[in-house]
């Protein structure tokens, strides 16, 4: 089964009703449909070490999201649940996904990263929160870790990086 929230179309992950949301209809290609996206746990529920991390992509450019997928797709332990590419889709999907760590960019085709870590600050503080952003200056460095980013990634020169940071945390 699939679902509408972000921009590819995967099964499921297991377990789990999945909850969607209305598709785009300017995209176009299988490529640029809808990944799955599952509903939260309960709080109560703690990551167990027998199933992969769930990763949420936050990212404009379909062509590093393509490489994020196929980077992480290689980490041992690492599935990517849910891809976006503008602010509103990424709090619809954390609304109704179930993640444990996310990646954002800062420069979203809508909104921004910003808003996205405003959002995990207040309503998610327990997920991992990286920033892989070619705007790497101090003043967004800064602004990103004071609204709660764990790790602050320049795409030029770290983006391998992401995947080294989520195997870390399994």
């Amino acid at each position: 089964m699939n679902t509408s929230v972000g921009s590819h179309l995967h099964p499921a992950p297991q377990g789990g009703e999945i909850l969607g949301t209305q598709s785009n209809p300017y995209r176009s290609t299988d490529y640029e449909a809808h990944r799955a996206v599952q509903p939260h746990p309960s709080p109560a529920t703690p990551l167990a070490r027998s199933r992969p991390l769930r990763v949420l992509l936050v990212e404009d450019s379909l062509l590093i999201r393509k490489h994020l997928v196929s980077l992480l797709e290689d980490s041992e332990g690492v599935v990517v649940c849910g891809e976006v590419d503008t602010e509103a889709d990424a709090l619809t999907a954390l609304r109704v996904g179930r993640f444990d760590a996310v990646v954002v960019d800062l420069q979203l085709r809508e909104g921004s990263g910003f808003g996205v870590l405003q959002h995990l600050k207040l309503n998610h503080p327990d997920l991992l929160a990286i920033v892989l952003t070619n705007s790497n200056t101090a003043a967004m460095r800064a602004r990103s870790l004071a609204l709660g980013a764990h790790h602050f990634l320049d795409k030029s020169s770290e983006f391998e990086r992401v995947a080294e940071l989520l195997e870390g945390l399994r």
